[in-house]
C-alpha cells in the first residue's frame, strides 16, 4: 500500500469515526431529550423560554388573512387592547415554529382548537404523550419556514448537479492511479467548496424552509404511525426521497451539527444545492400534501399546547355555546392574566353601562368577559367555572392614546376607534367593549356624544355593548336601553379598599378627592377642592 492509498484510507476513517461519533451523540441526545419533555410536562413548562431573534410565529396570520375565506378575526385595535400578545406567549407551549405560528392565528380566529379526543390522549396516556412529543421536538424552532406554496422555484444547473460526485470519483481513481486521484481530488473538493458558497447565497432562505419541510414529513410520517393521533391527507410514498434526505441532513444540517469540520464536508460535497434541487420538484408537484403535513403536524401540536396550557390555569371550564341571542352567562369568572383575581358572576342579557370609581375593576372586568369569549371561540376554553355564551366577533375601543407620527391626539384616536365599530358587515354577534368613551374631551361634549354613540349602538339589532364611563350623568340618560351596573370601593384608616365585585346598580361613591388626602397632597389642596365639588 503506498502513501496515497494510506491517505485515502485515512480520510475514509475520519468520516466513518465522525459517522460513528455522530450516532453516538444522537443516542444520547434522543434521551436527554425525552427526559427533559418528561420534565416539561411535570413542571408545566415549555422547551424554550426565550422568543427566538428570527422568530415569525405571525407570518401564517398575515399570510392568509385578506385570502382566507371566513374573514371574521381578531382585529389589531382589540388585539392590543386585550394584551392578547401576553396571552399568546403564556399559552405558548408548542414545540415547532409552524405550531408556534398556527397558534397565534387560532387566537386570531384564523382557525379552532378543539378536538376533546387528542386533548384527552394528552392528559391521560403518558406513552402517546411522550411520543407525540419527542417528534414535534425533533422538528423544533430553530427555522420559521416560507410556506411551501410561497417558495418560487429555482431552475437548477445539471452540470452543478454532477459536482457531489466529482470528489467520489477522485477518491475511486486514487485507488488504481493515486497521483492523478488526488488532483482530481484536491480539485473537485475546492471547486465544490467555491461554488457552495457562491450558489448558496441565492437560495438559502429557500433552503432552510425546504429542509425544514423535510423534516416535517419525516416527522409527520412517524407520528402517523403512533397510535392514537388523527388520520392525515399525505401519501408519504410521494417523498420517500425527502424523508431519506431528511435523516442525512438530521447529519449534516447547520441546526444538528456545529464545527468546522462537519461544514467543511458539506461544502466540499455540495451537499446542500444538491439535496434542495432533489427534493424542490417533489414538494411544488404535491404542494397540497405537503401542506397538509404541515398543518397535521401543526395541528397535533397545538393540542398538546392547550392541554398544557390548561394546566397552568387556576381556573377553567369547557364554554358552552348557545343560540339566543347575544346572551353571555358566567360563573366566577377570573382574567386569565392575573394571579389571585377576584371572580365574577353576572348574566348579561343586556347592554351594560359600567361606572365607578378609579382603579376599582370596571376595566378589567370588561377584559375578563372580552378576552373570555375569544378564547371560547379558539381553544373551548374559559377562565371561569361556568361560562356560556352566543358565539360572535369581538371589538374594543379601549388603550387609545395619542400618535406622535401621525399627529392624532388622544380624542382624534379615540373616534377612530370607535368609528370602525360601525363598519362591521357580518351575520354574527357583535360584542363591543368601550372604556371610558370619549374621556379626550370636555365634560359637556363628553356626556352628549357619548349618549349619542351608545344609543345608537343600541338600536344595531345584532350588537351588544359593555361601555365604562365616569360620567354618572349616562346612567339616567340611557335608562332603560342600558343595565347599570358598578365597582365601588372602601376607605378605612386612610386606606383605600376594593373588593372588585362587579354590583347592580350606578356608582355611589367617588375616591378622587379622598386620594389626594391619603397620598399625602397639601391639606389646603384637599379642602379647596371638596369645597368646589360640594359647589358643582
Amino acid at each position: 500500500m503506498n502513501i496515497y492509498q494510506t491517505y485515502a484510507l485515512l480520510v475514509l476513517g475520519i468520516i466513518i469515526l465522525g459517522i460513528i461519533v455522530n450516532i453516538v451523540i444522537s443516542i444520547s441526545e434522543k434521551r436527554k431529550l425525552i427526559s427533559k419533555i418528561q420534565y416539561l410536562w411535570q413542571n408545566k413548562r415549555p422547551l424554550e423560554t426565550f422568543v427566538r431573534p428570527n422568530s415569525r410565529f405571525d407570518y401564517q396570520f398575515k399570510l392568509r388573512r385578506d385570502t382566507y375565506p371566513d374573514r371574521t378575526f381578531i382585529d389589531d385595535k382589540t388585539w392590543s387592547d386585550l394584551n392578547l400578545e401576553e396571552i399568546f406567549h403564556r399559552s405558548n407551549f408548542n414545540f415547532t415554529a409552524i405550531g408556534e405560528m398556527k397558534w397565534y392565528a387560532t387566537l386570531r380566529h384564523m382557525f379552532q382548537t378543539n378536538n376533546k379526543q387528542l386533548l384527552d390522549q394528552f392528559n391521560n396516556n403518558t406513552q402517546f404523550r411522550n411520543s407525540v412529543s419527542y417528534r414535534l421536538a425533533l422538528i423544533g424552532k430553530v427555522v420559521y419556514p416560507i410556506f411551501p406554496d410561497q417558495l418560487k422555484p429555482i431552475k437548477r444547473n445539471n452540470l452543478f448537479m454532477i459536482c457531489p460526485f466529482l470528489p467520489i470519483l477522485g477518491l475511486l481513481i486514487m485507488l488504481f492511479s493515486p497521483s492523478t486521484g488526488v488532483l482530481i481530488t484536491i480539485f473537485a473538493v475546492l471547486l465544490n467548496i467555491v461554488l457552495s458558497g457562491t450558489l448558496k447565497r441565492t437560495y438559502d432562505q429557500d433552503l432552510k424552509s425546504l429542509f425544514y419541510t423535510a423534516n416535517v414529513l419525516k416527522q409527520g410520517y412517524h407520528l402517523d404511525q403512533i397510535e392514537g393521533t388523527p388520520e392525515v391527507k399525505t401519501n408519504f410514498n410521494h417523498f420517500k426521497g425527502a424523508r431519506l434526505f431528511s435523516g442525512l441532513l438530521g447529519t449534516v444540517g447547520d441546526q444538528d451539527i456545529g464545527g468546522a469540520f462537519v461544514m467543511m464536508l458539506k461544502m466540499a460535497f455540495m451537499v446542500d444545492y444538491f439535496l434542495f434541487h432533489t427534493i424542490q420538484h417533489t414538494y411544488f408537484r404535491y404542494q397540497d400534501e405537503v401542506l397538509a403535513c404541515y398543518d397535521y403536524v401543526s395541528t397535533l401540536d397545538n393540542h398538546y399546547s392547550l392541554a398544557m396550557y390548561q394546566r397552568t390555569l387556576d381556573t377553567y371550564c369547557e364554554p358552552t355555546a348557545f343560540s339566543e341571542k347575544k346572551k353571555i352567562e358566567f360563573t366566577n369568572l377570573v382574567h386569565p392574566l392575573l394571579e389571585n383575581a377576584v371572580p365574577n358572576d353576572l348574566n348579561i342579557d343586556h347592554n351594560i353601562l359600567l361606572t365607578g370609581s378609579n382603579a376599582s375593576g370596571k376595566s378589567t372586568f370588561m377584559k375578563s368577559v372580552a378576552i373570555n369569549i375569544i378564547l371560547a371561540q379558539s381553544i373551548k376554553t374559559a377562565t371561569a367555572d361556568k361560562f356560556s355564551y352566543q358565539p360572535g366577533l369581538v371589538y374594543t375601543s379601549m388603550a387609545n392614546a395619542d400618535d406622535v407620527l401621525s399627529g392624532d391626539s388622544y380624542f382624534m384616536a379615540e373616534l377612530k376607534s370607535i368609528r370602525r365599530l360601525f363598519d362591521i358587515e357580518t351575520d354574527m354577534p357583535v360584542y363591543c367593549f368601550i372604556d371610558e368613551i370619549f374621556k379626550g374631551t370636555n365634560t359637556t361634549e363628553r356626556i352628549a356624544a357619548s349618549e349619542s354613540v351608545l344609543s345608537y349602538l343600541d338600536k344595531e339589532l345584532d350588537y351588544r355593548v359593555i361601555a365604562a364611563t365616569h360620567d354618572i350623568e349616562l346612567s339616567e340618560l340611557l335608562q332603560p336601553d342600558y343595565h347599570n351596573y358598578h365597582f365601588n370601593e372602601s376607605i378605612e384608616n386612610n386606606e383605600i379598599y376594593f373588593d372588585y365585585k362587579i354590583k347592580e346598580g350606578k356608582a355611589n361613591t367617588r375616591n378622587a378627592i379622598e386620594l389626594l388626602r391619603i397620598t399625602h397632597f397639601p391639606n389646603k389642596i384637599y379642602k379647596n377642592a371638596k369645597q368646589q365639588v360640594e359647589k358643582l
